[in-house]
């Protein structure tokens, strides 16, 4: 508002001054003109995007979101439901956050809700950062705080991992099949140099954990889970990188390198078969390229050109016969894995097929795998994918004698580890648990 001319105006040492801010009262000195111009203006710009946005859906005839405000009493779940829905169908949001976005990442390299921009040109996922920098994911009052929170939104949520991975174990174990939990390092873990720089050029740095890592890894192989950690001790200068530049996930060159020293612990661990006559595979050399998924997470414009592909060379695993490596579910070792697995595996994530980890691992074993493999939500998908394979009777556990449960570490942190009834299951017509 506008002080009358009569008012006298002090500063903070004028008595009025304490009693005019109790009142919610903050005196001004703006023209007639100019406070018109700013109510007008803020009114234009409040009311032109959801008319703009009406009238760009009676033009294509589409089904508009806010007509719902009209056609139900408001609760808090319809009203989330409205704002989610506007979001995604907003034309101004689509047309202005991209361009916005990709000034912001070109020019001060900055990230979103999901992204990091780092240095070298290196981005980094955010939940894996967090993983690191967070209090221990073992905390009771974090635990509680996360299942709160999900409980609030009108979700189910577990955050603590001890029970699903020990009951997975235990009927694992009635089974007579081993359980290899590898929980893959993060990004952040293993690229600190490109993340914050804080690292040294002349000695060796050691590698960041979570400070829950040794109590949960300890409680585990207490109670019998093998543990498979392929994260080095530390990072020396000049170590070749071990993730993309611009994506989630490990090089091709680091993936094969830890697939040998699994294959090497899970021979230490099992008594496997002599792999079948006529099994024998062998690699070949493709060239792939990709801007990274944390580039798609930017949302940038279509055919931006500031962050370009990054190519490399995967190495495609083919059988005696020439053909692409495929899983056979006849194998003894089953692999549970998330998209850690499914890179350079599978066609759809653009970085090449039969390459990936199932590929080179089924290489270093010398002998067949079999793969059940989802893209993200590594602490529940996959187990409820096995168990509704054994639910229909399929006999995926028939034969095994190992179970690979490949996840990212930072699911540790973030992860849903839902329960799940393993008595209903069945393999083959026989009960997985009695």
């Amino acid at each position: 508002m506008t002080a009358p001319s009569h008012v006298q105006r002090g500063g903070p040492t004028d008595p009025s001054h304490d009693e005019r801010l109790r009142r919610g009262i903050i005196l001004t000195d703006l023209r007639p003109g100019v406070a018109w111009a700013l109510v007008v203006g803020f009114l234009v710009v409040i009311f032109a995007v959801p008319l703009g946005q009406f009238v760009i859906e009676r033009i294509r005839d589409e089904e508009s979101a806010l007509r719902s405000m009209f056609q139900e009493i408001p609760t808090k779940e319809s009203l989330a439901r409205l704002e989610s829905d506007l979001e995604q169908t907003s034309y101004a949001k689509d047309y202005v956050q991209p361009r916005v976005q990709l000034l912001l990442s070109s020019v001060a390299r900055e990230g979103n809700e999901k992204a990091v921009i780092g240095g070298a040109g290196y981005m980094f996922y955010k939940p894996g950062i967090t993983f690191l920098a967070n209090p221990g994911f073992l905390e009771p009052e974090l635990i509680a705080l996360r299942e709160r929170a999900a409980h609030d939104a009108g979700d189910v949520l577990v955050a603590d991992p001890r029970p699903a991975i020990l009951a997975f174990h235990a009927e694992l174990a009635k089974r007579g099949i081993a359980l290899v939990l590898f929980p893959v390092p993060d990004k952040a873990m293993l690229q600190p140099g490109q993340l914050h720089g804080r690292v040294s050029r002349d000695r060796p740095t050691p590698t960041a954990r979570s400070r829950d890592w040794a109590p949960l890894i300890t409680e585990l192989k207490r109670r019998g889970v093998l543990i498979f950690d392929p994260t080095p001790e530390q990072i020396a200068p000049g170590d070749e990188p071990r993730f993309l530049v611009q994506d989630t996930h490990w090089t091709p060159g680091f993936m094969q390198h830890v697939a040998g020293e699994l294959a090497t612990f899970v021979k230490s661990h099992a008594q496997l078969s002599a792999p079948g006559p006529g099994v024998a595979y062998s690699r070949r050399p493709v060239r792939v390229s990709r801007v990274g998924d944390i580039v798609d997470m930017l949302k940038l414009t279509e055919g931006q050109t500031r962050f370009l592909p990054q190519e490399i060379s995967i190495s495609q695993v083919v059988d005696a016969s020439g053909e692409p490596f495929q899983p056979s579910p006849e194998a003894e070792v089953l692999l549970l894995g998330d998209s850690f697995s499914n890179i350079f595996n599978e066609e759809f994530m653009g970085w090449g097929s039969a390459a990936g980890l199932p590929a080179q691992l089924a290489v270093e074993l010398g002998r067949p795998l079999d793969v059940i493999a989802q893209n993200d939500s590594g602490a529940f998908a996959t187990r409820v994918a096995l168990e509704l394979e054994l639910q229909r009777g399929n006999a995926r556990l028939a034969g095994k004698k190992v179970v690979i449960w490949e996840f990212a570490s930072r699911e540790l942190a973030v992860g849903n580890w839902k329960h799940i009834d393993w008595s209903k299951a069945t393999d083959g017509g026989n009960e997985l648990a009695k």
